[in-house]
């Protein structure tokens, strides 16, 4: 449906701009060879990032996002090869930019409509499915998994539950035996546990039969497998924990830093100079509170805010503030409810000290508790700290009342720092200037 709809795209764009510019109708030959070579390069583009996946197809967000960045890198390449080849004259550009307004609406529509049709197909069984047998532990959640293998074209058609130890009950090898007679299509075992002995043992008996077998690990080995994998020396090697940014990553994050944090402060400067006069207008003390935190790789810095409490503190001895909190200023409990008592921290982004997304740093007394209390607390130091993370825009801010509230806090933090992009820090910064309006949360 993909190529047909850009082959005709580019038909219509073409032909049509002459048509409506000069009143002429265009050679369909040289245009033709665009529409091919275009719904070519789109379609592989997209099989290649496994757009075309059952489970992926719904996601409308993703593939009108990957659609409109693919049409644009495949139609710069063309104009790209058409310029080389000097061969601009066949070609115009008023063709061009029409044939690329219809390609993305049309792709764009296509994707609304199999938005809306699947889910219905699905349900009224329009489609074929695949059966699948399903071996997993007692406790493994099956209406959870019904639900996922539903997305992908299977149903489930029987579940065998293996025994607490792993192995399988003798009812079940009969079966599994008769797996073919009852026209199952695809065997999926979850394994729960750490011992392989039972699995190999499983796989061995269902190599008997011809179905295809698909082992999925869950706990501690499924998230060992969820990670990015390389080959050594002919093993397969799960990075577990990646390493820093390198300097080519490192460039794109301090330039958008840069750019961000200058826009910021001379935007909000006007916001920043009515604060500053409120606050030394509402009670006695400095406009600015500066704390002591750590790092990149556990190097200190001051830490700027606007002044919220009556007090300073910055030592050993630093009790969080809470709701309610008596040594809140009336201006700092407007300024704490939207945010704005962070906003001095562009100062510290601009100066290298941080980062416009990162993990919020702590005062150097909460460093100490949770560094011995938390093992993987320090792994927080791997990039700068930033103004906002993945773990404020999933409901991990504010006090930390318990460890069991800092731990969520930090499996944020770590998942952002494995799994950095500069498009997750774009979607975190806007996320976070949404979240801001909501004037009802203490940062």
């Amino acid at each position: 449906m993909d190529f047909i709809a850009l082959l005709l795209a580019s038909l219509a764009g073409y032909s049509g701009y002459e048509y409506l510019a000069f009143r002429s109708a265009a050679d369909p030959s040289p245009v033709l060879g665009i529409g091919l070579v275009l719904s070519t390069i789109f379609v592989l583009g997209m099989h290649s990032v496994q757009a075309y996946k059952p489970e992926n197809i719904q996601l409308i967000r993703q593939q009108i996002r990957l659609t409109c960045v693919l049409i644009a890198s495949t139609l710069a390449f063309l104009l790209t090869v058409i310029f080389f080849l000097k061969i601009g004259d066949a070609y115009s550009r008023g063709g061009t930019l029409m044939t690329a307004a219809l390609s993305v609406c049309s792709l764009v529509a296509l994707r609304v409509f199999w938005n809306w049709y699947l889910p219905s197909a699905a349900a009224s069984a329009s489609f074929k499915r695949k059966r699948v047998l399903l071996l997993c532990g007692q406790d493994f959640s099956i209406e959870q998994w019904r639900h996922l293998a539903a997305a992908s074209g299977m149903t489930l058609a029987q579940t065998i539950r293996l025994s607490e130890d792993g192995s399988l009950p003798p009812s079940a090898m009969e079966r599994l035996r008769q797996s073919q007679a009852e026209r199952f299509d695809e065997v999926f075992i979850i394994w729960q546990g750490a011992n392989v002995a039972n699995l190999e043992l499983h796989l061995a008996e269902l190599r008997r039969s011809a179905l295809p077998v698909n082992v999925i690990f869950d706990g501690v080995l499924g998230r060992l497998t969820n990670t990015p994998s390389g080959k050594i020396g002919g093993m397969t090697a799960f990075q577990t924990q990646r390493p820093p940014l390198n300097a080519y990553e490192r460039g794109i994050k301090r330039a958008f830093d840069i750019a961000f944090s200058l826009a910021a402060l001379l935007s909000l400067f006007p916001l920043l100079l009515v604060v500053a006069v409120a606050i030394k207008l509402d009670s006695p003390g400095p406009i600015l509170f500066k704390q002591t935190r750590r790092g990149y790789g556990g190097r200190s810095f001051r830490i700027l805010k606007f002044r919220s409490m009556s007090v300073m503190e910055d030592g050993d001895d630093i009790r969080q503030a809470t709701r309610n909190d008596r040594r809140v200023t009336r201006v700092g409990a407007i300024i704490r409810a939207a945010s704005i008592d962070e906003l001095p921290q562009f100062w510290n982004v601009l100066r290298g000290d941080m980062s416009t997304v990162g993990p919020r740093p702590h005062a150097l007394a909460h460093d100490e508790l949770y560094d011995a209390q938390i093992v993987k607390y320090a792994y927080r130091r791997h990039v700068k700290p930033g103004l906002t993370g993945w773990a404020q825009i999933n409901n991990c801010r504010g006090e930390t009342p318990d460890i069991e509230k800092m731990e969520q806090r930090i499996f944020h933090d770590l998942w952002y720092i494995n799994n950095w992009s500069f498009w997750l820090d774009l979607k975190i910064v806007f996320r976070t200037a949404l979240q801001i309006c909501d004037f009802g949360k203490v940062y």
